[in-house]
């Protein structure tokens, strides 16, 4: 569902403990647009569970005018939801198997951090990121 801005959920239909609707970077950083999927944010919360640690969101929603001024593909998961998880503080490849298993289907491989959405299967690796993640 998507909220003209994160403060629009009502009361009682967030559901997630580890996060807030006005968390960092869940939201769109230029007008606070939210798009509330709960399928994602059930996931997300299950890598945060099982990762047992801090998750940080490096950018989630992003509404059309914030995606084109990043240079975002104009098809982009993130004008939905999306969540480019810092690799600060993770096992990159404990990170991954996690959101696999929480049932993420795009994943985007890059040097500082891992993006995830629940578009179709695939996934991709940015500039310089396939021998980090590959060994």
């Amino acid at each position: 569902m998507l909220y003209q801005h994160y403060s629009e959920i009502p009361e009682g239909e967030w559901y997630w403990d580890n996060f807030s609707p006005d968390e960092p970077n869940l939201a769109c950083p230029c007008c606070g647009e939210f798009y509330l999927h709960r399928p994602s944010m059930d996931a997300l919360q299950f890598v945060r569970d099982e990762l047992k640690r801090p998750i940080k969101i490096n950018s989630g929603h992003r509404c059309a005018l914030h995606n084109a001024r990043v240079g975002g593909a104009a098809l982009s998961q993130h004008k939905l939801i999306a969540f480019d998880i810092s690799l600060t503080g993770h096992n990159r490849f404990v990170l991954r198997e996690a959101c696999r298993r929480a049932g993420f289907t795009g994943l985007g491989y890059y040097q500082t951090f891992l993006h995830t959405d629940m578009g179709r299967q695939r996934y991709w690796y940015g500039a310089g990121a396939k021998k980090l993640w590959n060994g």
